[in-house]
């Protein structure tokens, strides 16, 4: 029996759309809106022609290693938002990162450095094998894979940003266009 991890399933699609970014015949990002706003960003806010694949820094990603997160980190609060453990940590720079446990964590960082390199916007996502956290409170889902201690292995941290909107998958923007497969991200 063959296993996939859930994943693999958004890593495909995403792979497809970057093979074939979105742009008109010129090689022009279209201007095509997401929504009938004239507030609304344009297409453009999710891909940009990517820069020479030799200039980009594949193993941090986005965000770079002058950006990634630095201990100690500090217990924020749980999120129970989604299917995976999360909860949110203060670095010693004062940032603020969504901590994701479980076996999403390493190939949801990978997949975020594909996409990057392709040339669409990600967030900031860092992967690491080791962490611990101070005032590590007791998680509602996940608190087998921390440690009495509060470390855990291999998670995920994503840089902690305001929140503008949230996709609907049954009323995609990109649904009908040329590019829909877009839509994915």
């Amino acid at each position: 029996m063959i296993r996939v991890n859930a994943t693999a399933f958004l890593i495909v699609p995403l792979l497809i759309s970057a093979a074939n970014p979105p742009v008109d015949r010129a090689g022009e990002i279209p201007k095509l809106r997401l929504g009938s706003s004239e507030t609304s960003p344009p297409l453009s806010a999710f891909w940009r022609k990517p820069t020479d694949i030799r200039t980009r820094d594949l193993f941090y990603g986005a965000g770079g290693k002058e950006n990634q997160p630095v201990g100690p980190f500090v217990f924020q609060k749980e999120d129970q938002d989604g299917t995976s453990p999360k909860f949110s940590v203060r670095d010693v720079k004062g940032v603020e990162w969504k901590v994701k446990l479980g076996v999403e964590a390493r190939p949801e960082t990978a997949a975020s450095r594909l996409v990057w390199a392709a040339g669409y916007y990600v967030d900031e996502d860092y992967f690491l094998p080791y962490l611990k956290v101070e005032k590590m409170q007791r998680l509602h889902r996940g608190q087998h894979q921390v440690s009495p201690d509060g470390s855990m292995q291999n998670v995920r941290l994503k840089r902690e940003h305001k929140k503008l909107g949230e996709w609907k998958w049954r009323h995609d923007p990109f649904e009908g266009t040329p590019n829909g497969m877009v839509c994915v991200y």
